[in-house]
This record gives C-alpha cells, sequence and structure tokens, in this order.
C-alpha cells in the first residue's frame, strides 16, 4: 500500500501562489490540482496504488509550478510520492517486473538527490538510504552482485552518519547475503555480526520504553 499524503495539510487555493505567475495561469493550476488530488484519492479507493501514483506524480509537479519547488507543500508532497515509488518498486520487483521496479527506483534515486524538492536534508537522506537499499535488492535478485554492492554501500554509509535511518540491520543483512555469494565469506559474517548487534540493542530499547 502506498503512504496517503494528508489531505487537510494540503495546500489550498488561499494558498500564494509563486511569484510572477499570471492570474489565469494559476487559476488553470489550481483547477488541474484539483483533479490530479481527487483522482489520487480515487485510485487509492479503488486500490490501484500504479494509477493513484500517477495522479501523484502530476500533482507533484503541477504543485511545483504553482507555489515553486521551495515551498513546503512540494516537499511534503514529494516525501509521499518516494516513500509510493521505493513501496511499489519492491512489489514490481516480487512479481518479475523489473523494468518498473527500476523506473520507479530512478525516480526515488532522482528526487532524492541534492538538486531535487526535499528541502528537509534529514527526511531527503532517510529516503535516499531506503531507495540504495532497495536498489541493492533490486541488483541482487538480478544477479548482478557487484552492482548490488555498489548501492549497499552507499546505503550503509548514509545510515553510518544519520539518525534518520528506518533500517540499519537490514542494510548489513543484506550485505552479508550479497558478499557470501561473491565468495566473500570474511566480510559477509562481519556484517551479520553488525546486524545481530543492532538487533539487539533495537530489542534492549524496546525492553527499557516498555
Amino acid at each position: 500500500a502506498t503512504v496517503r499524503p494528508c489531505q487537510r495539510g494540503m495546500a489550498g487555493a488561499s494558498e500564494p501562489v509563486r511569484a510572477g505567475l499570471p492570474p489565469d495561469e494559476a487559476d488553470d493550476l489550481r483547477r488541474r490540482l484539483r483533479q490530479h488530488d481527487q483522482m489520487y484519492a480515487t485510485m487509492q479507493q479503488q486500490g490501484k496504488p500504479f494509477d493513484a501514483l500517477e495522479h501523484l506524480e502530476k500533482g507533484l509537479f503541477v504543485r511545483k509550478e504553482l507555489y515553486g519547488p521551495d515551498h513546503p507543500e512540494v516537499g511534503k508532497v514529494c516525501q509521499v510520492f518516494t516513500t509510493s515509488c521505493n513501496t511499489l518498486a519492491m512489489n514490481s520487483l516480487q512479481r518479475d517486473n523489473h523494468l518498473l521496479a527500476y523506473e520507479l527506483l530512478k525516480k526515488a534515486e532522482i528526487l532524492t538527490s541534492p538538486s531535487g524538492y526535499i528541502m528537509d536534508k534529514k527526511m531527503r537522506m532517510k529516503l535516499r538510504a531506503v531507495t540504495f537499499n532497495n536498489f541493492g535488492c533490486f541488483y541482487k535478485r538480478r544477479g548482478k552482485l557487484h552492482a548490488a554492492l555498489q548501492y549497499l554501500a552507499k546505503a550503509l554509509k548514509i545510515e553510518l552518519t544519520s539518525e534518520e535511518v528506518d533500517n540499519p540491520a537490514g542494510t548489513h543483512l543484506n550485505l552479508c547475503a550479497t558478499l557470501s555469494q561473491l565468495g566473500r565469506h570474511g566480510p559477509a559474517l562481519e556484517h551479520a555480526q553488525c546486524a545481530l548487534e543492532l538487533l539487539e540493542a533495537m530489542a534492549d530499547s524496546r525492553e527499557r520504553k516498555g
């Protein structure tokens, strides 16, 4: 399932538009934005996540034209879109739709680059780590182990320098599996031990909170 943006948090007609935008063009962009948001919600309700994603993407770029690339609303919707791209890419990979999985991950990679629209750097790096990890899984499944290793190493590098990460243990386990397939059992074991330590630390943390 894709992540649904908070409808009441979306920019409305009263939101200030991009400087220099002619009123008639702004009205047309607002109309298109309403249509895409409505279709996005409808496709979500009908259980059509890929159709919903298409309207979410179109709504994102209409927002950029209407409010400017630095507007918080653009960054917020970009986060939702990037998360959805990753989720649906992994769903597609499970169904052996490799081309679609690659296209979705590539979009996520572009949008989480420094030139993307996510101004919150911590969130951007968190999503970038997720995207790199998923790219690692993608290439591992395709049997391209060296490419998988490169992406997983990129994900780990981000995770080691950021507190805003979802699953660093998972990255270590993916590295362990990939290195093992390459016959590099020593480094594979090290990553397995790192994963175990992280999982134990997470379990201890949950116990203390509980």
